[in-house]
């Protein structure tokens, strides 16, 4: 909204400072000087170019900003009138008038009170000592006066209260943006409430529910890696609770290790927050990569248990699956379909990357980065 207002003031600015200019083309002689006007519309335009290159940099105008303005429509008023020809009336090409306009919307824009109107007193003072000899024609010096700053108050008024309105404007759209975020937010939040639902009564309530009721033997070792699955996918939700609001990329991960556990797999799984601009696709991707990954483990490595790590590092979220299984020789073991096509070219699909390192009873290493910034 600021750099709307500030836009609509530059384009005002403009609509004199381009008239002005071509005016010192003209073969009438319009001022007493046509030198000492042309440096006055350059040091016009410098001041304006700097003036809206602080307002680019800054966001809006600055109050010292408003205080020079002030000041140099005042010393533009009193060295273009004074330039004017006697025979010109009021000089019709005193563009010093404009510029005071121009400084009487940006004082308008600024202030934030209706008492601080005042600061539309100095250059009006200006406009007097500068424009005396023309205040004594015609009307009466003050209705004269009252008739000249006219619209030079008025302009002032109107770009108060359209700002006070955009910005007011700006205020309920930003809350009702808040209350959809917020809704939008809950509901999220629920689904992944209800999706943690069905994995616990899936994986660790069903375990439970078969042990107490004797159908399991909970000495056997099959169902001790099974309770060790279960607990490692509660420990991750107690880890993603801890570290703030769910994102795409921890509830990801948190299935794929709950279905790894379906594969009686045990997973060590350890994370920090990813970023909260990790954009959708890419938390998916990484996710159903680690899935693979993971059955990959389970499948090939001859090992029932795996380690599972992300960690954000300068913009780069990398993520890692290890085992300590007999892993290959990838000099002579190509990858298999999984790690290079659900693997490697997924992750390449949206701008990450994938390494695979390996040897022969060394187990394997899957290491996915998003975006893909090797080291």
């Amino acid at each position: 909204m600021s750099r709307f207002v500030a836009m609509l003031l530059m384009l005002q600015r403009l609509s004199y400072l381009l008239p002005a200019g071509a005016s010192l083309f003209a073969d009438e002689a319009l001022l007493s000087g046509r030198g000492r006007n042309a440096v006055l519309l350059a040091l016009a335009l410098i001041w304006n170019m700097t003036l809206f290159h602080w307002v680019a940099r800054r966001g809006w105008f600055a109050p010292r900003a408003v205080v020079i303005d002030v000041l140099a429509t005042c010393a533009f008023m009193i060295g273009v009138t004074g330039a004017c020809l006697p025979e010109s009336g009021t000089c019709v090409t005193d563009w010093s008038s404009h510029a005071m306009l121009a400084t009487g919307a940006l004082i308008g824009a600024v202030i934030k009170r209706p008492m601080r109107f005042a600061a539309l007193l100095p250059p009006i003072v200006v406009y007097v000592i500068a424009h005396a000899d023309d205040l004594r024609r015609g009307l009466p010096p003050v209705l004269e006066l009252a008739v000249q700053v006219n619209a030079y108050v008025w302009f002032a008024i109107v770009v108060f209260f359209i700002r006070r309105y955009l910005a007011g404007q700006a205020a309920r759209l930003d809350g009702l943006a808040e209350q959809r975020l917020a809704v939008e937010t809950e509901r999220i939040a629920e689904q992944v409430r209800l999706a943690h639902y069905r994995q616990l009564h899936d994986t660790v309530l069903a375990t439970l529910t078969a042990i107490a009721r004797g159908g399991l033997d909970h000495q056997a070792e099959e169902v001790r890696r099974r309770c060790a699955a279960d607990a490692a996918y509660v420990r991750a939700l107690i880890r993603q609770d801890a570290s703030g609001a769910a994102t795409g990329l921890t509830n990801g991960l948190a299935r794929a290790v709950a279905r790894a556990a379906g594969l009686g797999l045990c997973v060590r799984y350890a994370a920090e927050a990813p970023p909260q601009d990790l954009p959708a696709d890419v938390a998916v991707t990484m996710a159903e990569a680690v899935a693979e990954a993971l059955n990959n483990v389970a499948r090939h490595s001859g090992e029932r248990e795996a380690w599972l790590t992300a960690v954000p590092v300068d913009g780069v979220v990398t993520v890692r699956v290890v085992d300590r299984g007999r892993g290959f020789d990838p000099g002579r073991v190509r990858p298999g379909y999984g790690l290079r096509s659900s693997v490697v070219e997924r992750m390449r699909e949206v701008g990450g990357g994938a390494e695979i390192i390996t040897a022969p009873g060394e187990g394997v290493c899957v290491e996915l980065r998003w975006p893909d910034r090797p080291p």
